[in-house]
């Protein structure tokens, strides 16, 4: 059992330790861009705001990011020269905040693409000084591994974990107070939120042995290297031996795993230690999250940032559930699956989940009927290549679909009647294809599908204010009877 002798003090659970140690392929890596703290939270709405008066709807790539960073100096935001007076790296300082705004699910970018800000950055932008804070603080609690942002087995290593609320439940159990070194080698061994059991026993017999043995278990740990595979995405040179082992890169990367994991108000790291400042706000997020906690994953880096960059969408039975149902092929593939699930966890469910994952269900057999007729929809209509549930930074389209004039056509689906919100949903996806497909400029338009259309519905149609909208958006009752799908 590595170097312990058999005298050791809770020989057993360090020995687990130390396997575990050096077994786990992964930890809470965060990305190295700014360090989140109150002296940053200025820049970040700065930066965004500017991008949202200026750049909104421009297309990522080299030239936008210098006219962005050319801006930003100009109105002081950013400097850049160093402290030293030398010339900072024109490209690595917009690269830094850009993937700090990622990070928080403020900003999506992807080269050649249409710059987006999600709905969680709209929040941002709208916010008050002081309730700024909230915002970013709601989406940490949120932030999850894996996801799509993070490659390798920075995403394949974890199986399911909310980072921010495994350290509330952890401090919870450990008297609301974490040191450095625990954190650093014990926290971020959870993979799962249901590590919490094990990494405390670590930590409370951690805190019972004296500092000699405590001396012996950081020899062991020291030398344990990185699992191959393991590649800093961050990182511009080679590593040397020695700052590959796991206990280094953990401390190298800890302070900015602190900073952002710690940011909200009623958590703080200071002076080597985590403390949980607000018991009763920290218990008031576990009771809101944890009975029905269920951890999506995530496909596409656009499925992620829908999900992540829309605040009210909460990592739930009901949204893992919604989202089984959209991946199928088919709502046969998953009926059974969907109902036990739903009857196993009925008393975490609201009624409104309940009739969201059932409605959710309807329209997937409706989209499973027309992905097999689009022609019952169009003369010469056809699915678009990966079509089907197709994945954008602000939601799935249903059908993507070709006419046969080679249009785009956007097919949103409905098993009911088609209310208001549903022409902001499709003119989104529509703009969308518009600025982000090749062909799709000024060539897309879109169907409704749905059980009926109300009054309002037709009112808003013509409130497009365009000459042919009853051909841009297009009214087709799915015909189905609801009750038989």
């Amino acid at each position: 059992m590595a170097n312990l002798k058999k005298s050791f003090p809770f020989r057993d659970i360090f020995g687990r330790f130390l396997d575990d140690y050096s077994k786990t392929p992964t930890y809470w890596y965060v990305p190295k861009a700014r360090v989140l703290n109150d002296e940053n939270v200025d820049p970040i709405a700065r930066i965004l705001g500017v991008i949202f008066e200026e750049f909104l709807g421009c297309v990522w790539n080299v030239k936008t990011q210098d006219v962005i960073l050319t801006r930003l100096v100009e109105l002081e935001i950013m400097r850049p020269s160093k402290s030293d007076g030398t010339q900072a790296d024109r490209a690595a300082l917009i690269r830094i905040w850009k993937k700090l705004l990622e990070t928080l699910g403020l900003l999506w970018v992807q080269d050649d693409s249409e710059i987006i800000i999600t709905d969680a950055g709209l929040d941002f932008l709208s916010a008050s000084v002081q309730d700024r804070r909230l915002v970013l603080e709601g989406q940490i609690i949120r932030y999850q591994y894996p996801n799509p942002s993070l490659t390798g087995l920075y995403a394949e290593g974890f199986e399911g974990l909310l980072p921010h609320v495994f350290l509330l439940q952890v401090l919870r159990e450990c008297n609301n107070r974490l040191t450095t070194r625990e954190y650093e080698l014990f926290v971020n061994l959870a993979r799962t939120q249901e590590d919490v059991d094990r990494i405390v026993q670590y930590i409370h017999c951690w805190r019972d042995i004296n500092d000699d043995e405590k001396e012996t278990v950081l020899e062991e740990v020291r030398n344990v290297p990185m699992r191959e595979g393991t590649i800093d995405p961050d990182l511009t040179v080679e590593m040397q031996p020695e700052e590959a082992t796991r206990f280094n890169r953990i401390r190298n990367d800890s302070s900015y795993q602190r900073s952002f994991f710690t940011f909200p108000s009623y958590v703080d790291a200071e002076e080597g230690e985590i403390i949980c400042r607000s018991p009763e706000k920290s218990s008031e997020i576990l009771d809101d999250l944890i009975p029905a906690l269920k951890i999506t994953r995530f496909r596409t880096l656009g499925d992620w940032f829908a999900y992540f960059g829309a605040p009210k969408r909460k990592p739930s039975w009901a949204t893992y559930l919604i989202s089984l149902i959209e991946d199928a092929a088919s709502t046969k593939d998953v009926k059974d699956e969907v109902q036990n699930v739903v009857d196993q966890q009925k008393d975490l469910l609201t009624a409104d989940e309940t009739k969201s994952i059932e409605r959710a269900q309807v329209e997937k057999d409706i989209e499973t009927f027309y992905y097999s007729h689009p022609e019952l929809l169009e003369r010469g209509l056809s699915v678009a290549r990966d079509g089907r549930q197709f994945s954008t930074p602000i939601g799935r389209i249903d059908l993507l679909c070709l006419s046969s004039e080679r249009e785009y056509v956007v097919v949103e689906i409905k098993a009911e009647e088609a209310r208001d919100s549903v022409f902001g949903q499709i003119l989104r996806y529509v703009g969308w294809v518009h600025r982000n497909i090749k062909g799709g400029k000024d060539n897309v338009r879109g169907i409704i599908l749905a059980a009926q259309f109300p009054e309002a519905a037709r009112y808003s149609r013509i409130g497009l204010l365009k000459p042919n909208y009853k051909e841009f958006i297009q009214f087709k009752e799915h015909g189905l009877n609801v009750q038989d799908t």
